[in-house]
């Protein structure tokens, strides 16, 4: 079906190359003919748009190739006809009538076409969609009504002078069918305002290899247009070459777009196109309307004009900057203006809430300046944001660096083409900055936010062991002194050797309790550390725990410890007064060793025993309670606190503290 089809475009291109060339040769017998100031075009029209349309089908443009071929069949079925009328009128062939009805129906096609349908289907050949779509039906139909409208329009009634004069009746002519016409008119217009829009629209969305398509194409457009302006600008004889040469842009620029469209810079003649086009445009609209508003009070051939020239050579150079502007950010978008792009992303960062909805909104911005689909920004220790949900396979990786620091990656979308143009990578690059700056504050926000969640962990952690502390140690032994001294009071006359005995006893048990007391003030506020610095409170906790059975080594740096910062200190003091209590309660440990170091940037200490290891369900109890509070001391200093499990039996913890301020 497919091979069918590329035959059937290249026989109907063929044939209307034949038929045109037919033309010309008849052309040669006569220079008289109907539709003299036209037939040039036409007839270039013919020929310039075959052989591009069989190409396109061939290359799998069906549709728009189909197109291109019916202009070229319409045009050639204008032609032959045409100059064959006008030959037999003067040789007496047959047919003269029916050639020439059918040479003023079938030229409209090769004109609407081209204005108001092929513009929805460039450059890919792809089925315009939303609101376009119905506005391509509108063009199809125009073609419609009118071929059929010149088809019924009585040939009297024809603005085309030579054909009204020619005496000759439309066989199949209408009363009213100009009516139609002036519908149809009303349709090309709309359609081809339409066609336009949407080849705008797409441009502005478009990027990679689209963008460059769309880029030749809009080229070809302006010329085609400029050209189109410029034939009814000058004498008659040049206004038909000028129109006949508006028929080539188009199909060469559409042929360049699908084959070869990076050859050359496209991007930058048509950004300078399209300002020299605007501007010729707003230099004739600006002349045209001073002299239309002055020229009776000033008079057309002198004032007015004078007025004029000096009104638009006032106007030139501010239009021009603006029109330069437009242009830019039409093809471009915001990478156009890298300074208003940063200074848009600048007061989004600065209006943003928080730095999380800073990230937030920068990764749209990002997306929205450079076109692309998805911007993903990935914070390290942080927050991400998203915008766009597929990055495809191979997105463009930039790093967000601030202060010499990678804090985090950005992610986008790579662009058609493979790569970011010249003027976007340079704009990435600086959006980079602005984003290392906002992901460096967006991780410092969700370092705050995790040490405020660990500081309140930490203090309802303290406010537990503090309650446990009480409630298992201090309250059943002021319990039980209550208890016999009660006994006390009632035996004290009648055994008052018994009752020397509970009071020896209970004095015993104060005296832990005292011990219990001072303990816990210690684990609240070591004052030991105020009294006598870190190696002496630690000398002294570690005289504490010993015993008979217990034996308690300490061993610190040969040059002693210096002043560390205090919360170091009291987490330290904190850390070896935890393990030492776990350890005389729970290890039936022989023997504890505390090591202490001292590094340029940390104090690192371990402390380990000899008992029973993890193993005790015991010590399982106590790993789960000790471990975590001591944990939790460590983290707050950024530090680090690991429980081990020697391969000679007991437990071992090692605890590094910074010993910067934190």
């Amino acid at each position: 079906m497919r091979s069918r089809l590329v035959m059937m475009g290249e026989l109907v291109a063929g044939a209307a190359a034949a038929a045109t060339l037919a033309g010309f040769a008849l052309r040669l017998r006569s220079s008289a003919g109907f539709a003299d100031d036209y037939w040039l075009w036409i007839s270039i029209t013919a020929m310039v748009y075959g052989a591009p349309g069989a190409f396109l089908i061939r290359r799998g443009r069906t549709i728009l190739g189909w197109l291109f071929v019916a202009v070229s069949a319409s045009a050639a079925t204008s032609v032959f006809p045409g100059e064959y009328a006008a030959v037999a009128s003067g040789q007496g062939w047959p047919s003269r009538l029916v050639m020439l009805w059918l040479s003023v129906c079938s030229w409209l096609p090769a004109y609407v076409i081209v204005a108001a349908v092929v513009p929805y289907w460039l450059p890919s050949g792809e089925r315009p969609t939303g609101v376009f779509r119905p506005l391509m039906y509108v063009g199809c139909a125009s073609v419609v009504a009118g071929t059929v409208a010149w088809a019924l329009l009585p040939w009297e009634h024809s603005d085309d002078r030579a054909l009204a004069d020619s005496g000759l009746v439309n066989p199949l002519g209408v009363a009213g069918a100009e009516a139609l016409l002036q519908v149809c008119l009303v349709m090309v217009a709309v359609a081809a305002l339409g066609g336009l829009a949407s080849l705008g629209v797409r441009l502005l969305r478009a990027d990679g290899d689209e963008r460059g398509q769309l880029a030749w194409v809009a080229a070809g457009m302006a010329s085609t247009l400029l050209l189109l302006v410029a034939a009814q600008t000058v004498e008659a004889r040049g206004s038909g070459v000028l129109l006949a040469a508006s028929a080539v842009p188009l199909p060469i620029s559409v042929l360049l777009a699908i084959q070869r469209y990076r050859m050359w810079n496209m991007e930058k003649v048509l950004r300078r196109g399209l300002v020299w086009a605007l501007m010729s445009a707003e230099i004739a609209l600006c002349y045209a309307v001073v002299v239309a508003l002055l020229g009776d009070l000033l008079g057309r051939s002198v004032g007015a004009p004078l007025v004029a020239a000096a009104v638009v050579a006032i106007s030139v150079a501010p239009v021009h900057r603006f029109l330069q502007r437009g242009v830019r950010r039409l093809l471009y978008g915001e990478a156009a203006d890298p300074y208003d792009a940063l200074g848009r992303l600048g007061a989004t960062l600065e209006t943003a809430a928080a730095p999380a909805e800073a990230l937030e909104r920068l990764a749209g911005d990002v997306a929205r300046i450079l076109q692309v689909a998805a911007v993903w920004v990935l914070v390290l220790d942080g927050p991400e944001s998203r915008h766009g949900d597929d990055l495809g396979v191979d997105p463009v990786r930039v790093s967000l660096v601030h202060a010499g620091e990678t804090v985090g990656e950005m992610l986008l979308t790579r662009p058609r083409a493979g790569e970011f143009r010249p003027a976007e990578a340079r704009l990435l690059h600086v959006l980079a900055r602005q984003a290392g700056a906002a992901a460096h504050a967006a991780r410092l926000a969700a370092d705050l936010d995790r040490s405020r969640r660990a500081l309140v962990a930490a203090r309802a952690e303290e406010r537990r062991r503090l309650r446990r502390d009480l409630h298992d140690h201090l309250g059943p032994s002021l319990s039980a002194v209550h208890l016999q001294l009660e006994t006390v009071r009632d035996t004290v006359a009648t055994d008052p050797d018994g009752a020397r005995a509970l009071a020896d006893r209970c004095a015993t048990w104060v005296a832990g309790a005292v011990g219990d007391v001072r303990r816990i003030v210690d684990g609240l506020g070591p004052s030991a550390l105020d009294d006598l610095g870190l190696a002496e409170a630690l000398r002294a906790q570690a005289a504490r725990f010993h015993r008979p059975g217990l034996e308690i080594r300490l061993r610190l740096p040969e040059q002693g410890l210096p002043p560390l910062p205090a919360a170091t200190e009291a987490a330290a003091l904190r850390i070896v007064g935890e393990a030492l209590a776990n350890t005389a309660r729970h290890a039936r440990a022989g023997g504890c060793d505390i090591d202490v170091e001292l590094t340029p940037d940390a104090l690192c200490f371990s402390v380990r025993d000899d008992g029973v290891g993890m193993g005790s369900s015991d010590h399982g109890r106590r790993v789960g309670m000790g471990l975590e509070s001591m944990a939790e001391a460590a983290a707050q200093l950024d530090g680090k606190c690991e429980i081990l499990v020697p391969a000679g039996g007991g437990t071992e913890i090692r605890v590094r503290l910074p010993r910067a301020e934190v």
